[in-house]
């Protein structure tokens, strides 16, 4: 806009200049054109500002991570002159960075004519992001003047973390190995809790062969499957990194790691009881699951969880555990920084003994000489099992882990 000012001022002095000179009816002409020209621009240009007309459209407002998500910026001139450029300023999904970013789009629109911009850019960070219009800048035809138009039409955008389906682990110590065997065999006795209609696919010798004579078709034993005791999940969200957008990710992978287990534990009928540092509490947050419904409140907890920028150890996380069921089985600790000091401390927490202990760790690109000493030493301590995860290909790490656990 500075040049266009300066251009403008220019083409005066030229008018002013030749008006003098020549002292002629055209150049009085044209020196007058030149002062009022800017006049006609500010008071066009002020109407079509309060003429444009925006808005933000949005297909879902929940959206998972990497999954085709669509937003549109829709403007509309309803004045009879252009408008070029037009700049709406706010938080709109940006292709290079994946994310929601505070940006300028400009366009030009014709006299009562309609443009619409499509945001598809899949979203790669899990959270809550602002996302519409903050305010509108438009500019007279000269471009002498800027006219702002405060819009602030916004909605929250929720990107969730994905659901990863991995194959369930049974905790099964020498313990309780015996009640297992109990529940089979009680299985096989026909303690079944229901009666129903035989469905394709079900097992020939589920079939209760008496009910079905008597209601002329089909019906099988419906079992319920035993309970096998409650799990303790811990994430520890610290972010190690120097690098921010490394952390981020990181972050996302031990709070999608932690979903796993849950999901996974819940179709072997267990519980976890999941232990967390909340940013938006600064407390310590423990949940149990037991059932979809607790999963659920537990995935929209999650789902909105900002980002640990405060460091809090983990070993408080653990000293915070209120009332644990007595059957707890396994421990699960999620870290993306292993830590001698709280393997040991853990190890040595009461509530923690005769349990097995698996650290998953989520590993950074380039591992320093500390964390691959700490990697061998946990791998070969009895009691302790190490999850090596990758947090470009989560499912496939974590799958990898149980086979060896299944395989030990």
């Amino acid at each position: 806009m500075n040049k266009h000012r300066l251009f403008y001022l220019i083409f005066v002095i030229v008018c002013t200049v030749l008006m003098f000179s020549y002292r002629s009816k055209l150049t009085s002409v044209l020196f007058l054109f030149s002062l009022l020209m800017p006049i006609l621009s500010l008071l066009l240009g002020f109407a079509a500002s309060k003429l444009i007309k925006a808005k933000m459209e949005y297909r879902v407002l929940y959206a998972e991570k990497m999954e085709a998500f669509t937003v549109s910026l829709k403007l509309t001139n309803r004045f009879i002159i252009p408008i070029a450029p037009a700049g709406t300023i706010g938080y709109f999904p940006l292709r290079s960075t994946s994310l929601f970013e505070y940006q300028n789009i400009l366009m030009s629109i014709s006299p009562f004519s309609t443009v619409n911009i499509n945001f598809s850019t899949p979203i790669k960070l899990r959270g809550v992001y602002d996302c519409g219009i903050e305010k509108i800048e438009t500019y007279d035809f000269l471009r002498l003047f800027k006219f702002t138009r405060k819009i602030e039409q916004y909605e929250k955008i929720v990107i969730l973390p994905r659901k990863h389906i991995i194959s369930p682990v049974r905790d099964i110590s020498s313990s309780d190995s015996e009640t297992e065997s109990v529940n089979n065999f009680s299985f096989e006795k026909n303690s079944f809790t229901n009666i129903r209609e035989y469905i394709p696919g079900d097992p020939v010798k589920h079939i209760h062969w008496k009910m079905s004579a008597k209601q002329d078709k089909l019906m099988v034993k419906q079992f319920e499957q035993s309970i096998g005791g409650t799990a303790i999940a811990i994430a520890d969200l610290n972010e190690y990194s120097p690098f921010d957008e490394e952390n981020a990710e990181k972050s996302d992978c031990i709070i999608e790691t932690l979903i796993a287990i849950n999901m996974m534990l819940i179709n072997e009928r267990q519980s976890c009881l999941n232990l967390w540092y909340s940013p938006l509490t600064k407390t310590c947050e423990q949940r149990l699951v037991k059932n979809n419904d607790d999963f659920s409140l537990f995935y929209n907890t999650m789902s909105i969880l900002p980002r640990q920028q405060d460091t809090f150890l983990p070993e408080n996380l653990v000293k915070s555990i209120g009332e644990v069921p007595t059957d707890s089985g396994s421990v699960y600790f999620i870290t993306s920084q292993l830590r001698n000091d709280f393997i040991s401390i853990i190890s040595g927490i009461e509530l923690f003994r005769n349990k097995k202990i698996r650290i998953l760790f989520v590993e950074s690109d380039e591992l320093s000489e500390e964390q691959k000493s700490l990697i061998e030493a946990i791998s070969s301590a009895p009691g302790t099992e190490l999850w090596r995860i990758d947090r470009n290909n989560l499912v496939s790490s974590l799958g990898h882990a149980i086979e060896l656990y299944r395989n030990k």
